[in-house]
């Protein structure tokens, strides 16, 4: 980090008495808290690794190319699947996983009853 951005970081901390923000970037969290007692800054830093995304990108490897597809397909037309890609990398992550998790079992759930209906 170059010394003007530490200085910066800094000057923007000290302007706060107490101060708990979260900031992701691609799969990293970070957690900044900052507490000024007088003239001392005491501050941490938590970086955590994503978990979620990752369990959700492995589960999504795992499902069948056509039931994908589709699901795919489906969200980019009811929710413009710019907008949720976008969404993906922000801290509301989560809204993106359960839309595509809810899509996934509506359509397995259909391909089912109807491969029930072809075996009656």
């Amino acid at each position: 980090m170059k010394q003007e951005n530490l200085i910066a970081l800094i000057k923007e901390l000290s302007g706060f008495t107490k101060l708990h923000k979260e900031y992701h970037i691609d799969d990293v969290s970070y957690i900044v808290d900052a507490n000024r007692e007088g003239n001392v800054l005491h501050f941490d830093v938590q970086i955590q690794d994503n978990k979620d995304k990752k369990e959700f990108e492995k589960w999504v490897d795992q499902l069948d190319d056509d039931i994908f597809n589709e699901v795919w397909e489906s969200l980019s037309i009811e929710n413009n699947l710019h907008n949720l890609s976008e969404l993906y990398k922000t801290s509301d992550y989560k809204k993106v996983i359960d839309k595509f998790k809810a899509k996934t079992k509506e359509i397995a759930l259909n391909k089912i009853k109807d491969l029930e209906k072809l075996l009656s």
